[in-house]
């Protein structure tokens, strides 16, 4: 029997004005971009466990799952850049 890594949680540190992306709100109170805007922004990779928060630092986490871990995490910086901006 053989145990193979099939999910890992990574966290991206996330800059000044990409945290201020994530932290804007309409004036409702609603956030501007949501779990679900970025959930479906990263469909249909298989990520899951999203979460970003200022009460824990400045950084962006999410857990990959499947066989092409490596591919997956350089697809959701790449697609995470393309809305947030670069680093």
């Amino acid at each position: 029997m053989k145990a193979e890594v099939y999910s890992i949680t990574y966290r991206i540190p996330l800059t000044d004005a990409q945290q201020a992306k994530l932290d804007r709100k309409w004036p409702d109170g609603d956030p501007f971009i949501s779990y679900e805007k970025i959930d479906s922004l990263l469909e249909p990779l298989q990520v899951d466990n999203i979460y970003w928060s200022d009460h824990t630092g400045q950084y962006f986490y999410f857990t990959v799952y499947g066989d092409d871990v490596e591919g997956t995490v350089a697809e959701v910086v790449e697609r995470l850049e393309g809305k947030l901006g670069k680093a």
